[in-house]
């Protein structure tokens, strides 16, 4: 049984990552900070007439069209210098309509939006520049389903003194993975979020003859099925969780386990290793 929970548990988690990488141009998408970019037509050609636009960090667009194009990459072959070429992704984007109504909205919108004749105007920005510059814009509140990991369970004792009833606090470190859902609320000008969520995960933990009195004459590992709920705190890709939970271990071991059915506190951290930023036209703040 808990073979199998673990085979769904992985492969729910392949499904949801699959299923979680949607069509860009379905997303509405936001500047994290300032860049210049060049008006194209829809199918990418810059045109000759062009004139540099700073997009500023917080303007909302849309990707309308996804291209690719070949760039120049000199590579150092001995003592000489070769043009090798390869294939670059470019998105070509349309900023969205100021709707204020203000005379520098309407403004604006000649110049990034619309053109006078109801032309569409077009942006061009490489996938590097996208991930250094630019995010997909989220809503502030939104349902999220991940996997978890507790780095540290805490598992408090019953403060008994008698030989028999008395269980010792715990510090573990057991293998374990799950899936988790919940509701995040973010704010993402502070680089802040925080998911409350529930979950269900399999674990890997470690019995001793003292953990199950005496039952056991040599350590050995049991699986158990654990329910959890807590919170995950982002700060700037930084991440904090703690969780409440039970481990429900069967068999009679299980029965046999003191902690069996017990609460545990358990810790985790985290942190995005790819956090790419751009070089050039950083906002200052």
């Amino acid at each position: 049984m808990k073979k199998k929970l673990l085979n769904f548990l992985i492969l729910f988690l392949i499904t949801i990552t699959a299923f979680g990488q949607s069509d860009l141009r379905e997303k509405r998408h936001t500047f994290k900070y300032d860049i210049t970019l060049y008006e194209c037509n829809f199918n990418g050609t810059l045109l000759t007439t062009s004139n540099p636009q700073v997009m500023e960090r917080g303007w909302i667009f849309r990707i309308r069209n996804i291209v690719k194009s070949e760039i120049m990459i000199p590579k150092v072959v001995g003592d000489k210098i070769v043009e090798t070429f390869d294939m670059q992704t470019e998105y070509i984007i349309q900023i969205s309509k100021f709707t204020s109504g203000k005379p520098e909205a309407i403004a604006q919108n000649a110049l990034t939006y619309q053109k006078s004749n109801f032309e569409n105007i077009y942006f061009k920005i490489n996938a590097d520049e996208y991930l250094a510059f630019a995010e997909e814009l989220k809503r502030r509140g939104s349902f999220v389903v991940g996997a978890s990991t507790t780095l540290i369970k805490i598992r408090p004792g019953n403060g008994k003194e008698s030989e028999d009833e008395v269980i010792y606090s715990e510090f573990g470190n057991d293998f374990n993975i799950g899936v988790t859902a919940g509701w995040r609320v973010s704010d993402y000008k502070k680089n802040l979020s925080v998911s409350l969520v529930g979950g269900i995960g399999f674990s890997s933990i470690k019995v001793t003859p003292q953990t199950t009195r005496n039952f056991i004459d040599t350590e050995s590992t049991q699986s158990s099925i654990s329910y959890s709920a807590g919170a995950i705190f982002e700060i700037d890709k930084f991440q904090i969780s703690a969780f409440i939970g039970i481990d429900t271990m069967s068999g009679e071991i299980g029965k046999n386990w003191i902690y069996r059915n017990r609460p545990w506190i358990g810790l985790g951290f985290g942190y995005e290793i790819f956090k790419p930023r751009g070089k050039d036209n950083k906002n200052p703040e």
